[in-house]
């Protein structure tokens, strides 16, 4: 093993603005690469895996016992659903999402208004211009208080593929640290890159 110095990223709260909006740039952009350039995520996105030299500004990461391939169907599946978010298009994410195996087709048959109200709340956070604020969680609440309706009819119940699991475990515990960051990020131009299906942007 080899000692690498940094502290933990958790202490960057206190931080600038602009030094807790280019770690996340950076982590968030390293999740885009992850799965659509190296196609293996470190899926384990525990904030003790991430550390930070404030000298250089550089990221320490730590812990790749949770690496794993992801497969091709899965990145593709994650590059329908932005192209559809980003264009605004309702009907397609829902269907993306679906063949996907984000949610099931239970869930569109029994609560389809409910189903496109959270929709409607995602489609308006990824169209939106400029950074995206990941301190501001007030729409938050009501994705929560929607997908809870629904939960609470079996009907509805869906387990989604594994691959997808893992991938959205680390997207989610990257958000989570960004919202505890209070970050900025415009994370619609980092994801945008990578939409053609053939760009592989570097650094």
């Amino acid at each position: 093993m080899t000692y690498l110095p940094g502290q933990p990223i958790e202490t960057l709260t206190d931080a600038p603005q602009e030094t807790r909006d280019a770690v996340m740039r950076t982590l968030i952009s390293l999740v885009l690469r992850e799965l659509f350039e190296f196609k293996v995520m470190q899926t384990d996105p525990n904030f003790a895996n991430y550390r930070y030299q404030p000298d250089t500004g550089r990221l320490v990461l730590l812990d790749f016992g949770a690496a794993r391939a992801i497969e091709p169907a899965t990145s593709e599946a994650y590059r329908r659903l932005l192209q559809a978010g980003f264009a605004g298009d309702r009907d397609a994410v829902r269907q993306a999402a679906v063949e996907a195996g984000f949610i099931g087709s239970g869930a569109v048959s029994g609560h389809r208004e409910r189903v496109d109200r959270i929709l409607d709340v995602i489609i308006g956070e990824m169209t939106r211009a400029g950074p995206f604020d990941f301190g501001d969680r007030q729409f938050v609440s009501i994705l929560r208080d929607e997908s809870m309706e629904m939960a609470a009819d079996r009907a509805t119940w869906h387990v989604p593929p594994s691959d997808l699991l893992f991938v959205q475990r680390k997207i989610s515990g990257t958000a989570l640290l960004a919202a505890r960051l209070k970050a900025r990020v415009d994370v619609r131009s980092l994801a945008l890159e990578w939409l053609d299906g053939k760009a592989e942007p570097g650094g």
